[in-house]
């Protein structure tokens, strides 16, 4: 199990960028095998439009998460 600081590191790492995860890990040092995906999308996730990661993902009209950029490019 990863220690709460490593999950901090890891979404200011990720945010508004399309690195895949275990390059971000590679990237902090951070053991790859031990995150727990579950534990990091209460706190980040891709957007399902643009992949970018992001804090604040919103629902779009398949109940897909969505970044408020593409919110606003599909006029919701």
């Amino acid at each position: 199990m990863s220690s709460n600081e490593d999950y901090k590191r890891l979404t200011r790492h990720l945010y508004k960028t399309r690195k895949y995860l275990h390059e971000a890990c590679s990237e902090l040092n951070i053991d790859f095998d031990v995150i727990d995906p579950t534990i990091l999308e209460k706190q980040i996730s891709t957007c399902t439009h643009c992949s970018i990661w992001s804090t604040k993902l919103i629902p779009d009209l398949d109940e897909n998460p969505i970044c408020t950029t593409c919110a606003k490019l599909i006029g919701l």
